[in-house]
């Protein structure tokens, strides 16, 4: 499933090809919602909440690991969504 996604997406994904996102493969819906997560603006957040459900991200937040996170982001979104990482690292 392939979405347009607006240039505030498209700046925290700077590392990806943004064309061959495909939001039907579970890892591409992972990558963005944490890019947006730990760098998006407010316009790329409105995005992310209207393309991707409440539950969906507080999952994605618990499967991810501390390590990929600034601790500021981390400090916030854990707050907003009351969730934790469920890993210190990504490799424990």
């Amino acid at each position: 499933m392939k979405m347009k996604l607006p240039q505030a997406v498209k700046v925290c994904l700077w590392s990806y090809d943004t064309n061959k996102i495909d939001f039907s493969i579970p890892g591409h819906r992972y990558i963005t919602i944490m890019n947006i997560l730990n760098r998006g603006t407010m316009e790329a957040v409105e995005w992310m909440w209207q393309n991707f459900s409440e539950k969906e991200i507080k999952e994605i937040i618990k499967k991810s690991s501390e390590s990929e996170w600034s601790r500021k982001s981390l400090s916030f979104w854990s707050q907003i969504y009351d969730v934790l990482p469920s890993r210190k690292s990504r490799f424990a």
